[in-house]
């Protein structure tokens, strides 16, 4: 009964509108991407408007990273209980109305309980759309569907500093923040047109969370399970430090060490990443047809740290600037483009989404949580190149040797065929 339902569900995300399924993710993670950019972006206004040194934002940073890493395991145990195209676009909706709080903050409190509330729900739609994207693309076009619903980071920095950087310039950082609101509409009306056709015919949606066995936590640490679920684990918390180290700072070490404005650091934080689109379709590519998906996130892995020491250290002009960080972010971000997708497809269905939320999604968060707070110490006894150095490459380079541990599983095999 379980499987006929699962089944149904599964039917009714294939074939034409299984496009429409991944345009709808790739749409919702671009714009949340959007709006927690803005934070970014908003970073060096806000600190100096209420005369916060570097260190305060790393525990701002960390806070809501924290919540989110707990939270997001909600997520996805919703996600696979009660429908997935449901938790989509309640989730993007939610978290936008936080972001837009943000800059009603009168001060540093309200303004961490806000980017911790709307930062812990955008991070469980991460579970949700890279199970969706595994589950609906062709076999033969998984790898390039989730590198495609990746690019939903840099396109979100991409989007965020076009709308960023005039309002940056004109009306300050609150007005950045207030941006977010126009998501809210999106979401209201994507989640009456759309949620009911991702998560299925309404009677088999209906059916699956009734006979389907309730996910549970432990069976993703259970013997046959164990090994490549604490492999994740090591990989995304490592990533996300290394991540959080560096990404959610450029823009401020941009304006504090390069000498940009603001609005000018976010131009070029931005288009970067527009450019680093490239560097994320092309390890989807290649792990799709030419080399296995871990292979690809380690080579991704060290190439990104190789592109990050010449940023903070051989670059010297805006254009150098441009030329180094877009390969940093092309390739050390672009990483995360084949990891997802290796994730879901090592992990059975009905605890697919539980999986990427308990195994990727939480601690991709914890180590956001962590290492905000330790990069700015070690930057403030040290200087910017050599704390960013000593930080987020070694964890890079770690994380890209613990991906060899994952199963060498090859492409093109259907999403439910064991690793």
């Amino acid at each position: 009964m379980a499987d006929t339902a699962l089944g149904a569900i599964q039917k009714a995300r294939t074939g034409a509108g299984s496009w429409v399924v991944m345009g709808l993710c790739l749409a919702v993670w671009t714009l949340t991407n959007v709006d927690q950019s803005l934070f970014s972006y908003a970073l060096p206004g806000i600190l100096a408007t209420f005369h916060l040194p570097l260190e305060a934002a790393g525990i701002v940073l960390a806070i809501s990273f924290g919540c989110a890493s707990a939270l997001v395991v909600g997520a996805g145990l919703f996600a696979d209980r009660y429908g997935r195209g449901l938790s989509l676009f309640l989730l993007l909706g939610a978290s936008a109305v936080f972001v837009g709080l943000q800059g009603f903050a009168a001060g540093v409190v309200t303004l961490t309980l806000a980017r911790a509330l709307g930062f812990s729900l955008s991070g469980g739609l991460a579970p949700i759309t890279n199970a969706l994207a595994a589950e609906t693309a062709p076999d033969r076009l998984r790898g390039i569907a989730g590198g495609v619903l990746q690019c939903g980071y840099p396109l979100g920095w991409l989007l965020a500093s076009l709308v960023a950087a005039p309002l940056l310039r004109e009306y300050g950082w609150r007005a950045a923040c207030f941006a977010a609101f126009a998501v809210v509409p999106v979401a209201a009306l994507g989640g009456l047109v759309f949620a009911r056709r991702i998560d299925g015919a309404p009677k088999a949606a209906a059916a699956a969370p009734a006979s389907a066995p309730r996910p549970r936590l432990r069976r993703l640490f259970e013997p046959a399970l164990r090994r490549r679920s604490l492999a994740c684990i090591a990989i995304y918390f490592l990533f996300g430090g290394a991540y959080a180290g560096s990404a959610f700072f450029f823009p401020t070490f941009f304006n504090q060490v390069r000498g940009y404005s603001p609005a000018d650091a976010a131009s070029l934080v931005g288009l970067s990443n527009g450019i680093a689109v490239i560097g994320y379709l092309a390890a989807a590519v290649a792990g799709e047809y030419w080399l296995r998906r871990r292979t690809v996130f380690a080579l991704w892995s060290i190439g990104g740290a190789v592109a990050l020491c010449g940023l903070l250290w051989f670059s010297g002009s805006r254009i150098s600037d441009l030329c180094w960080f877009s390969a940093t972010a092309g390739l050390f971000y672009g990483a995360m483009a084949v990891m997802p997708v290796l994730t879901a497809e090592i992990f059975d269905a009905d605890i697919r989404a539980t999986a990427l939320a308990a195994c990727a999604s939480a601690p991709l968060s914890l180590g956001f949580a962590v290492f905000p707070l330790a990069v700015p110490l070690v930057v403030g006894r040290l200087g910017w190149r050599e704390g960013l150095s000593l930080t987020a490459i070694p964890l890079l380079l770690v994380a890209a040797g613990a991906a060899l541990v994952l199963p060498n599983r090859p492409s093109g095999l259907p999403v439910n065929e064991p690793a």
